[in-house]
Parts: structure tokens; C-alpha cells; sequence
């Protein structure tokens, strides 16, 4: 191999050493930052929150549509159980939306107003009518 080529091929081999060592240096604080920034954005979710019970919730986003758990403007509430047999089922379907009932994104309802929420639902088909 000409002495140029060699040359040529050891500075090739140092930056490419050098970028690859770097960069992961670079990533790697980068992925911190964007760690801060999301954990800073859940703190501040979290001091927003009102913390409502589940009845409370209920009454402001539910009660319309579902008068009381009876039928109204949508079905009655007495076969949750069946149709969604777990709480994280039943938790995407109400984070998610269906027809015209509207989604509830995390910033309309917090995760702990989302737990109250299941809870008091569970909690009326429970109850004797």
C-alpha cells in the first residue's frame, strides 16, 4: 500500500474512532435532557391536577350522556363489567373515545382522576339498584 493511501486510511480510522466515541457522549445527553424536559412536563401535569373523586368526575364528564349509570344520550353503565373486564381495559376505551363519546386525554383527566374514576364505576355496578 503507497505510504499516501496508509496515511490516508489512519486519519480515516482516528476520526471515525473519534466521531463514534463522541457521539454516543452526545447522545447519551441528549437522551438525558429530553428525560428531564418529560419528567418536568408529568411534575407540572401533576401540580395541575385537580384530584377530583370519581363521583366528581363522573358528574362533570359522564353525567351528560349517561344520566345516573341509566341510558341517556349513551348506553346505561350496567354492563361495564362484561364489556371491559379489566380496568386497563376499561381505561384505554375511556382514554381513546368511541363514536361521540369524546376521548379523555391525560390532560383532561389526570391518572389519578382516571383511577377514581374506575374506581367509582366498578363501585356502581356493585351497588344494589
Amino acid at each position: 500500500m503507497p505510504r499516501y493511501s496508509l496515511s490516508i486510511a489512519v486519519w480515516t480510522l482516528a476520526l471515525v474512532t473519534v466521531v463514534a466515541t463522541t457521539s454516543g457522549c452526545v447522545m447519551s445527553e441528549e437522551v438525558k435532557r429530553i428525560n428531564q424536559v418529560q419528567a418536568e412536563k408529568k411534575r407540572r401535569a401533576e401540580e395541575r391536577t385537580t384530584n377530583l373523586s370519581g363521583e366528581q368526575i363522573f358528574k362533570r364528564s359522564c353525567n351528560t350522556c349517561h344520566p345516573g349509570a341509566q341510558a341517556g344520550m349513551g348506553p346505561a353503565l350496567d354492563k361495564l363489567k362484561e364489556h371491559f373486564p379489566t380496568d386497563k381495559a376499561l381505561k384505554a376505551f375511556l382514554r381513546q373515545g368511541a363514536g361521540v363519546m369524546p376521548a379523555n386525554p391525560v390532560e383532561v383527566i389526570s391518572e389519578k382522576e382516571m383511577d377514581n374514576l374506575i374506581d367509582y364505576l366498578r363501585e356502581l355496578q356493585e351497588s344494589p339498584e
